[in-house]
């Protein structure tokens, strides 16, 4: 069966995840080759003289950092390792920016996995996230290409390690008026893992987080699953998790 997370590079399909820090630039590598193969083009839309190749090169500066890193040849405290994490995430959705804009469709599934991974590797370091844009779309197309519910499961429980290092003003979700914010994407989507991963202790746990974190959205999350639920063949143990939190949200405020 295969899984979410894969230790070592190997050319995988879009759902999964590299979390040692060389695959992770490995991938970087193979989408910023993809870019400055069409260097002019991307010269253009940057409107920069240097065009992808100041990108490319922050880039590589910024790995080489993260594997001494790791191979504790250097050391960060937990606020330097935050705001060179943001640093290295707003990089890497400029080069997410770029394949969008010169439409590298076959780069797009590497895109959608190098965001979370760096996010995932950054918070297993103490990093604190301000910025979930990019990982969090990533972590929903690999929710989307997902069948097996093992997978599912794994892929819920490192979003949650996501989640869990956002920033305190992203936590806050003071700001709702967009409703395809990151922390909302990236919650809502641990939370449709955890139901497709039919593992009832799972989605307990999850649906209380997501209780916290998305109060706002809960009446009509559980409403959905339970009308979802009531046209599949489930275990009974998993539509009793789902029907109980629907009717506890449907006559619960948000707070």
């Amino acid at each position: 069966m295969s899984h979410v997370l894969q230790l070592r590079y190997t050319s995988q399909p879009m759902n999964k995840l590299v979390i040692e820090i060389d695959a992770i630039s490995q991938l970087a590598l193979e989408i910023m080759q993809a870019v400055l193969a069409r260097e002019t083009e991307a010269q253009k839309i940057m409107g920069d003289d240097s065009g992808p190749l100041a990108l490319a090169s922050a880039l590589s500066d910024f790995f080489q950092i993260t594997a001494a890193l790791e191979s504790d040849e250097c050391y960060m405290d937990s606020d330097d390792l935050t705001e060179f994490g943001s640093y290295g995430l707003d990089l890497l959705d400029r080069l997410d920016f770029l394949v969008r804009k010169l439409e590298i469709m076959d780069q797009r599934d590497n895109v959608s996995r190098v965001l979370p991974s760096l996010a995932v590797w950054l918070a297993r370091h103490d990093a604190i996230i301000d910025n979930l844009a990019g990982a969090a779309d990533g972590f929903g197309m690999i929710v989307n290409g997902l069948s097996e519910p093992q997978d599912l499961a794994e892929a819920c429980q490192i979003m949650d390690e996501v989640i869990e290092a956002a920033s305190e003003k992203l936590q806050m979700d003071e700001d709702r008026s967009d409703t395809w914010r990151p922390w909302r994407v990236i919650n809502l989507n641990s939370g449709i893992a955890a139901t497709r991963s039919l593992d009832p202790e799972l989605m307990e746990r999850t649906f209380e987080k997501l209780g916290r974190r998305l109060p706002y959205d809960m009446p009509g999350f559980f409403a959905d699953g339970k009308r979802q639920m009531a046209v599949q063949n489930v275990p009974e143990a998993v539509s009793a998790v789902m029907n109980r939190h629907a009717e506890k949200w449907a006559s619960k405020p948000p707070h």
